[in-house]
């Protein structure tokens, strides 16, 4: 499949994560058909998944799920007793010392194909650190499952790209899942802090590891304290009267997010470091915006592409180009492609 290919080749992509919109939206088959597309263009392919993939059964739903193929020459990021639930014969090349539920962390590097069992990854700190030993050990491209509701994996310092997972899992009608994808778009899309004034601030807020605010006039506050980006009182008297600039060096939390929406006095602008640190409901959200308010990030993402699952684990199956079109139009400027068509190549 030359158009995976022609994903990773372009300005420089060596790793890209799969993220999905929900739980069971096609995260591991979309994994499975960009190993596919890289067959016969890379040989040496590093792999590892947020979360547990390539298990026989959905731990909650019972219901089959995919398996993940590995040939000669992967570098797989897995737990050593998850090594044992596959077929492939591996050998291991790195340990990291990191401790999980099914054993140490391991890099290991196919040397029979079959079938293997991904686990343990669970922090980005250990995900930037397999993708280098990848590297270290040549992999030409690093692919990351990023699992639902942990997107880590998209952060712009982790990969140069990620692909969406979406599909029939989100809605039982057409017009449903292509509203709650548009939804997602809007959480991970945010746009690349430009102004040089809201960089710096962000600057401070990372330095200091506090929330600044910069209000109408000039002033800029350091808030006193960690706590204090949850005292709604702190943050509500920093941002005076008038428009204000809001930089958050952690996460933007639920109660971060709606004590800022709460400004009377003028807009607001957010400035987080990527858009995996936001983690606010989207009525919230919407209602932030909806009053003015934006959210900028010190780094934003770069969406490769969108893949489109038609069938949902529950058994029903959407109408696949009516799907296809209805996502194209909440992401017109995206590649979107299907499992189930040729568009994949196209990209």
């Amino acid at each position: 499949m030359d158009g995976i290919a022609r994903v990773f080749d372009s300005d420089g992509v060596r790793t890209v994560a799969i993220v999905g919109c929900s739980k069971n939206s096609g995260q591991t088959t979309a994994m499975n058909h960009v190993l596919g597309g890289l067959q016969g263009a890379v040989d040496r392919v590093g792999i590892m998944s947020i979360g547990i993939d390539g298990e026989e059964a959905d731990f909650w739903l019972g219901v089959p799920k995919p398996r993940v193929a590995v040939r000669e020459g992967f570098l797989v990021a897995t737990a050593d007793k998850a090594i044992k639930g596959g077929t492939a014969q591996v050998r291991t090349i790195a340990r990291t010392g990191a401790v999980t539920p099914l054993g140490e962390l391991v890099l290991v590097r196919v040397e029979k194909p079959g079938l293997l069992l991904l686990a343990g990854v669970r922090h980005k700190a250990d995900v930037r650190l397999l993708v280098e030993l990848m590297f270290k050990h040549q992999a030409q491209k690093v692919v990351i499952d990023g699992s639902y509701q942990r997107i880590m994996a998209a952060d712009p310092e982790v990969s140069n790209g990620v692909i969406l997972a979406t599909g029939a899992i989100l809605g039982r009608t057409v017009k449903e899942v292509a509203k709650r994808t548009r939804a997602t778009l809007d959480r991970i899309l945010l746009p690349l802090a430009t102004e040089a004034e809201e960089r710096m601030l962000l600057e401070d807020a990372m330095r200091y590891r506090r929330p600044a605010v910069r209000e109408k006039g000039g002033r800029i506050v350091v808030l006193p304290d960690p706590g204090a980006a949850t005292d709604e009182g702190d943050l509500r008297e920093a941002m005076g009267k008038g428009d204000a600039w809001v930089a958050i060096p952690g996460v933007v939390s639920e109660r971060v997010l709606r004590t800022v929406a709460g400004h009377r006095h003028g807009r607001v602008r957010v400035v987080v470091q990527d858009p995996t640190r936001l983690f606010v409901s989207t009525p919230l959200l919407n209602k932030f915006r909806e009053r003015g308010g934006e959210i900028v990030a010190g780094r934003a993402i770069r969406l490769l592409a969108i893949a489109v699952n038609p069938v949902s684990v529950l058994g029903y199956t959407l109408p696949e180009e009516p799907l296809l079109a209805a996502v194209r139009g909440v992401a017109p400027e995206v590649p979107v492609f299907s499992f189930h068509d040729k568009s994949f190549d196209a990209l």
